[in-house]
């Protein structure tokens, strides 16, 4: 699924990630873990495009990664960062918002499976009505996820999922992540979570 092929990141004329080389095999769940400022966000940005590489090639899905192929290659990626502020006031409005990329203009909106997703992540259905300032960062976190596997997408890529969340919400989450394996996808989820990290299916340390 994606092949990374001696690549080197660098902002501000220093390297934040030199010669690195690895492949993630389709319906892999890998963790990527490692010191702070070490590229780890970075390298999730840079399999979109938008962290434009200093030396070395990167290829998903058999595509090389390239400006002639950045947009079909974006339509087979889920990206959720750890920051994501989407410019509403509701959690209805917030939820549907990606539907409306073009990108993802031709999925269908569902609310059944919406809260098919939240009954596995333990959010309660009021929260559809609340305000988005008015939920927890926890919260916000899962529903984030939720909408993110209802896109169906070959390749999800995902920072920080359980930063802010217990031990408990954490697992409903793996076990979402290991749903969305099953079902096809292949995920790469930057972590500093330990106990998290091991329950992947392997971890990638930078």
């Amino acid at each position: 699924m994606i092949q990374i092929d001696h690549i080197s990141l660098s902002f501000k004329d220093q390297h934040i990630l030199k010669d690195f080389t690895e492949h993630i095999h389709p319906k892999e769940l890998v963790g990527i873990s490692g010191k702070s400022g070490c590229g780890k966000s970075s390298l999730l940005r840079a399999l979109l495009g938008f962290v434009p590489l200093a030396e070395g090639h990167i290829r998903i899905d058999g595509l090389p990664l390239e400006p002639s192929t950045v947009t079909e290659i974006r339509k087979k990626i889920a990206y959720l960062p750890q920051d994501l502020n989407f410019p509403v006031e509701s959690v209805r409005d917030m939820v549907r918002l990606p539907f409306e990329l073009h990108a993802n203009r031709q999925l269908r909106f569902s609310e059944e499976e919406l809260f098919d997703l939240w009954a596995r992540l333990n959010l309660d259905r009021k929260l559809y009505d609340r305000k988005v300032h008015k939920i927890s960062g926890g919260q916000r976190q899962r529903i984030l996820l939720s909408v993110m596997a209802m896109l169906h997408k070959p390749l999800c890529l995902i920072d920080e999922p359980a930063s802010a969340l217990d031990s408990d919400s954490s697992e409903k989450v793996l076990e979402l992540l290991r749903k969305l394996r099953e079902e096809g996808s292949t995920l790469v989820v930057v972590s500093h979570d330990q106990k998290f990290l091991a329950q992947c299916d392997r971890t990638i340390i930078l």
